[in-house]
């Protein structure tokens, strides 16, 4: 499917009115397609001015609800306050707060607020789950502290290094695809995050902490560096520290710390907002595409 990319305001102008909010729904749903009847793949279809939310198939007489098993499901929010709260959520760098998106949408309760920030992130962490890194990856792991004075969890974070040529041939690396998990860094976790994040034949660069350095996958490659200083560690591993260190500043910053049981939500959102960096202007489609195929809380 083709996301939709917005620009500026553009998004405010293309979608004022739950009538556009649910159509972009409904294309989003069928993959850039108003509807595909999931029994017979037939493409037209009734629908009822009363129930602008159910569309029937012409041929087979199916019904099909616009928010069953989706993220959107038992949820009596309009389809346009979900549409805006995404887009509030994707269209910031810096991401936004339960207490700013709840102003900004001007519903009334925080924790309904802090519910669709929330359900936004699980359906960004199931998206990400589906993709494996490859190539060259560094890995390390950090602590990240819920907020100031208290003790941390531990996460693994693994970033891939992708290497290309400029306009002069030399060879440069960039940041590709991050995971995260926030898991002990224990020998059986860094293994078990290799071997269900990183494909077989990958090089996976660590530095050397005592645990990691005796993990052992098969088809892996581990490089274990012993890095001492802050300094050596960005010069030899600079993608993983730079997404660690953004992801602590993003998460001070914005939310001025979170809820440890919450820590992983946070993670995902941050990590693919990073992972599709590139894109911004995609970020709002993308992430209602995300919610349109995660599966219902």
């Amino acid at each position: 499917m083709e996301y939709k990319k917005f620009k500026g305001m553009s998004f405010f102008k293309e979608i004022r009115t739950e009538k556009q909010a649910r159509a972009i729904a409904w294309t989003t749903k069928f993959e850039g397609k108003p509807f595909v009847c999931p029994k017979c793949a037939h493409a037209k279809y009734w629908e009822l001015k009363s129930e602008p939310e159910i569309r029937k198939c012409r041929k087979c007489g199916n019904h099909v609800r616009l928010r069953a098993g989706t993220m959107f499901e038992s949820s009596k929010l309009p389809m346009l306050t979900w549409m805006r709260a995404i887009y509030f959520v994707m269209s910031s760098k810096r991401g936004i707060s339960a207490l700013e998106l709840k102003n900004r949408l001007e519903i009334g309760s925080y924790r309904t607020s802090l519910f669709l920030l929330m359900k936004i992130r699980v359906a960004l962490m199931e998206r990400d789950s589906q993709y494996r890194l490859t190539n060259t990856i560094e890995l390390d792991g950090t602590s990240f502290c819920s907020s100031p004075g208290r003790s941390g969890k531990q996460v693994l974070v693994a970033v891939e290094t992708r290497e290309w040529f400029d306009s002069r041939g030399r060879r440069k690396s960039k940041a590709g695809f991050a995971k995260v998990i926030v898991a002990d860094e224990t020998t059986k976790n860094v293994a078990d995050f290799v071997e269900d994040n990183i494909l077989p034949g990958a090089k996976v660069l660590t530095d050397s902490g005592q645990q990691i350095a005796r993990a052992d996958v098969e088809g892996v490659q581990f490089d274990h560096r012993r890095l001492s200083s802050p300094t050596e560690k960005f010069e030899q591993m600079p993608w993983v520290h730079r997404f660690v260190s953004n992801a602590k500043a993003w998460i001070v910053g914005t939310h001025h710390g979170v809820e440890q049981k919450n820590l992983h939500l946070y993670l995902a959102e941050f990590a693919y907002r990073f992972n599709r960096r590139h894109d911004p202007d995609s970020l709002f489609h993308r992430a209602l595409a995300a919610m349109m195929r995660a599966k219902a809380l």
